[in-house]
């Protein structure tokens, strides 16, 4: 008598290179980046040994030091494991994650991840009905709209309050030529505007001695070292004259300096970045005109590198909750009004009499 044998199946190992990595994925038009994702699924191989039934999904998830998947929902429970690394946890409170943490996310709950300087995290994303999250990148099954849509109101607003500004004091006297046409004036013009050029350069300095993040330090770090010295180059090439006091003139910048001991990250960038840097930008484009500079001059500087400026710290807002924005929507506004007193009292000084 014959004994037949029966050979198990093999056992299959799959490299985590032979997962199909997606990076970002494109919702309701606009592009999310995800960091890296390797659903499970995307591998023949391990699509066919998963079951259907229940059908869990799984993914390999990665973030490279000091990136971040914003704040978004998805419309079934998911769980993640921390494998190695650390990352922040976005959303409802910020809570630093290490390895072996698991971190449980009910369905439309708002949530984000995000890594410090110098680290670098790996996990498993787990859900436990239907297609996996990224299982096709074409169709992902995650909304970013709350976030989004905030920050795009927010920077809106600022647009429309930039639009207000231009119509100020200071910009009708760049409109009239007079600063071409009359030499006193123009003196005047440099020596006023000395004065926030110096409670700028406090300001950077001051918002980078309190800064609490270290990837935001080095963003802010690089930003400094860009806008160093211009004060003292605007004494250079124009001889402007140090000798201005006007009481509103110095309490409007101080007022800017002392928002970076009271504000958080978020409303310093609102202030710093979306108002002040974007009031930079107008300026440099409209006195860039009037005094004809080369390259490397004071007002062609703030044309070309204030637009860059305007857009440092915009990752850090993209992953805020959408309950942050109210708030920051409010300093922008305080922010631009002071930001108008600034320019009005610089026109005041210029054309004042005597």
């Amino acid at each position: 008598m014959s004994t037949k044998t029966t050979t198990a199946p093999s056992v299959t190992t799959i490299a985590r290179a032979d997962i199909r990595a997606i990076t970002s994925v494109r919702v309701d038009g606009d592009v999310h980046q995800l960091g890296q994702q390797r659903d499970f699924r995307r591998n023949d191989a391990l699509a066919a040994f998963l079951p259907e039934a229940g059908r869990p999904s799984f993914a390999w998830v990665r973030l490279r030091d000091g990136e971040s998947l914003a704040v978004h929902r998805h419309p079934t429970k998911s769980m993640i494991l921390v494998c190695s690394g650390s990352v922040l946890l976005l959303g409802h409170g910020e809570r630093e994650l290490s390895e072996g943490d698991v971190v449980c996310v009910p369905p439309e709950s708002d949530h984000g991840f995000r890594t410090r300087p110098g680290e670098e995290f790996h996990g498993l994303s787990v859900q436990f009905e239907g297609a996996g999250l990224y299982e096709d990148g074409h169709a992902p099954r995650a909304s970013f709209g709350g976030a989004g849509e905030a920050l795009a109101e927010l920077e809106r607003l600022n647009e429309t309050l930039l639009r207000r500004h231009r119509g100020n004091a200071l910009f009708g006297l760049f409109d009239s030529g007079r600063l071409n046409r009359e030499p006193v004036l123009r003196a005047r013009f440099l020596a006023a505007l000395y004065v926030w050029a110096t409670y700028f350069q406090r300001m950077l300095h001051a918002r980078q001695a309190t800064c609490s993040e270290e990837a935001l330090r080095a963003e802010y770090g690089e930003h400094l070292r860009e806008e160093f010295g211009h004060d003292r180059l605007l004494l250079e090439q124009y001889d402007a004259g140090t000798d201005v006091y006007d009481p509103i003139l110095e309490a409007a910048g101080s007022w800017f300096v002392a928002q970076m001991y009271q504000m958080d990250e978020a409303q310093r960038i609102v202030l710093v970045h979306m108002v002040v840097e974007s009031s930079g930008h107008l300026f440099g484009l409209t006195t860039s005109e009037i005094f004809h500079e080369e390259a490397g001059g004071y007002f062609a500087l703030h044309a070309q590198a204030d637009d860059d400026h305007r857009n440092v710290g915009r990752a850090h807002l993209a992953a805020l909750p959408p309950s942050a924005f109210p708030r920051l929507a409010e300093t922008c506004r305080r922010a631009w009004d002071q930001m108008d007193l600034i320019h009005e009292r610089i026109a005041a000084w210029t054309l004042r009499d005597g």
